[in-house]
């Protein structure tokens, strides 16, 4: 990576001073909460229990850069999350999810050792145009579900008791951009550093725009099964020894630190329930007619993922030419 090293810092100043910065605080805090951001994160690529370990290992094996072409032409020419948005809003399932409160791109997602193209939502949870938990909760199962994804994330950093649980978070904040692949090494040069935080149980990030960032330049990392000051240590390292990186989670003495956030992992065991019940279970008395159409997407998701297999699979075409010059929305 190439970007310049930054700092940042804040000090807190205790004594005569106290009340000018109590008031600065709370304004600072009530700043904070009228801008609140939930994060959701699906991966297009599918369940090994809908595809299979040789499938699933055949996608992964064409590369980021490969993935994140074929995610992008799944969201920007075939429309697959518009039109989950546009199903859900049809049937009344969600009513506050707008443009204006709402955006997602390709980005990358880390999960115990392997990095995927995710789409990742950036979304208003708070003030006067701002997306309910409620239907925060519906898009994240629904993608799930469309996706055929073993399972989602979504997560608050502003509000820890936003969704099912609270869990602790750091963030590298980069100078610049920051791209998908680049994310990416900077995972597995954390892996060098401390394997846990890499390959272990639940390690993993997610590359958003913190902050009211104007770029997804930060990646968020929850706390895997380790613990926190290990978290600390480690990625922090990885900062300090990486241009263009930041640790930006600070104490009011400027050491790094984490923070809470409110999180919820939706998921679906593809094997016990192949229909996607764990994901529907979120709609109180779905319509025949919301469940047809949302299950016509998952099958266009399919086809999607069926195409791309044929195409590794054929000896006469490199995977990128197909995806340039071939590659065909499933209808």
């Amino acid at each position: 990576m190439t970007q310049q090293l930054r700092g940042s810092g804040m000090n807190s100043r205790i004594g005569i001073n106290f009340f000018p910065v109590l008031l600065l605080l709370a304004i600072t805090l009530a700043a904070r909460a009228a801008t609140a951001t939930s994060y959701i994160s699906a991966e297009p690529i599918p369940s090994a229990e809908i595809v299979g370990d040789s499938n699933l290992n055949k996608i992964l094996s064409i590369g980021y850069a490969n993935l994140e072409l074929w995610s992008n032409r799944l969201l920007i020419d075939c429309h697959i999350v518009d039109s989950v948005i546009a199903t859900l809003k049809t049937n009344g399932a969600i009513s506050t999810v707008k443009s204006s409160n709402t955006k997602f791109l390709v980005a990358a997602g880390g999960f115990e050792a392997v990095t995927d193209p995710s789409y990742v939502f950036t979304i208003k949870d708070s003030g006067s145009n701002a997306v309910s938990q409620a239907d925060v909760d519906v898009l994240s199962n629904t993608l799930g579900y469309v996706l055929n994804q073993g399972g989602t994330a979504h997560f608050s950093p502003d509000n820890p008791k936003a969704y099912v649980f609270s869990i602790d978070y750091a963030v590298v904040t980069f100078a610049g951009t920051l791209t998908g692949e680049e994310a990416k090494e900077f995972f597995e040069f954390l892996g060098t550093i401390d394997s846990a935080l890499f390959s272990g149980t639940f390690a993993g990030f997610t590359q958003i725009d913190f902050q009211n960032s104007s770029t997804n330049n930060s990646m968020l990392f929850l706390k895997p099964a380790v613990s926190k000051q290990r978290l600390i240590a480690g990625l922090s390292t990885a900062a300090g020894e990486t241009p263009g990186a930041t640790y930006v989670t600070l104490n009011n003495n400027g050491q790094p630190t984490t923070a809470k956030a409110g999180v919820a992992f939706p998921g679906n065991d593809w094997i016990a329930f192949p229909g996607g019940d764990e994901y529907l279970a979120i709609f109180n008395n779905p319509s025949a007619g919301l469940l047809d159409a949302l299950a016509a997407l998952r099958q266009q998701h399919l086809r999607a993922v069926e195409n791309l297999l044929n195409a590794i699979d054929n000896k006469n075409v490199k995977v990128e030419v197909y995806l340039r010059n071939q590659f065909q929305c499933p209808r």
